[in-house]
């Protein structure tokens, strides 16, 4: 059997874990310490609960004046402009206003109270600086959640480490939810990446091939349940306001680890001719599956499989 090198740490709010088919040495060692520092590094400016973090500066002063960030933060948010866009604002990471307001607050029923919350915050009302790094709110009831893009962002650049450093088969997780596989398993042509039912976490629903690939999961997990009668999930639409209902995921494998991330909460919140948007728009997703639960039992709709 061959040896692997594994090491895990606590980061962005889960567990990330790294495996690479070698033996364990000093340079392996050395690997994991940077990754380390890389993840946490995104943490502590990603954070919105870190006071000092360049998202919380900005969500606390981005409506009184324009707010300069770090540079890599700044391009961060340029690549987030550039997916809102793209997604024709399926993706929007500045709703924690619709976040904090189905959170606290006892909905009446009235989906224009949902709407007008909306209306007033986004992405539509953040406007970037690039001359100065800035960045500024129209509203202060908008602001930006990096739990949409973090870990996406995070994996990405703790692949990049690996590659730069000749490493070629890895497998790295964020708490299974947003995973990226380097080239191949020890024992077969890919890193098989299972979605465990939520009602039932010992069975996989479905088994995705990774190599070179990246996958992202968003929608229901009992670990988030949803509140409500309806059983709404902690996804909400950008334009509407209101939250995905049911229990369902979304999954979806592509090269780039940040936009699978972003792709799977797009697609959660699209429709079905939105979805078509999506599809025709990124033409590089590998798959994506919907798995939708009723009565604990999981059904699963593959709407995107280019994977032959």
């Amino acid at each position: 059997m061959s040896e692997l090198f594994y090491r895990s740490f606590y980061g962005m709010g889960t567990r990330f874990e790294m495996v690479i088919p070698e033996a364990g040495s000093k340079k392996l060692e050395h690997l994991a310490q940077n990754i380390e520092q890389e993840v946490l590094w995104w943490q502590h400016r990603l954070s919105r609960f870190e006071a000092e973090s360049d998202i919380s500066r900005l969500n606390r002063e981005g409506a009184l004046h324009p707010v300069e960030i770090d540079q890599k933060v700044f391009s961060a948010l340029q690549e987030c402009d550039c997916h809102y866009h793209d997604t024709g604002g399926l993706f929007d990471p500045a709703i924690l206003t619709v976040q904090t307001f189905w959170k606290d607050t006892q909905w009446t029923g009235d989906p224009e109270e949902a709407e007008e919350r909306a209306a007033h915050s986004g992405w539509k009302k953040v406007h970037l600086d690039p001359q100065h790094f800035t960045v500024r709110f129209e509203t202060p009831e908008t602001g930006i959640d990096p739990g949409a893009f973090g870990k996406g962002l995070a994996l990405r650049e703790a692949g990049k480490i690996l590659r730069e450093a000749g490493i070629t088969d890895a497998l790295l997780s964020f708490g299974g939810s947003s995973i990226l596989g380097l080239g191949r398993h020890p024992h077969g042509p890919h890193w098989p990446a299972g979605i465990t039912n939520i009602f039932q976490p010992h069975l996989n629903v479905h088994v995705f091939p990774l190599r070179d690939a990246a996958l992202s999961s968003s929608g229901a997990s009992l670990q988030r349940q949803p509140a409500g009668p309806n059983h709404y999930l902690p996804v909400f639409h950008p334009r509407t306001g209101l939250p995905v209902q049911g229990w369902r995921t979304v999954s979806v494998t592509t090269a780039d680890p940040m936009e699978a991330e972003v792709l799977s909460t797009a697609f959660l919140v699209a429709n079905g001719e939105e979805r078509n948007f999506l599809t025709e728009k990124y033409g590089n997703i590998l798959q994506a599956i919907e798995i939708i639960y009723k009565k604990q039992k999981a059904n699963i709709r593959t709407f995107v499989s280019h994977i032959s």
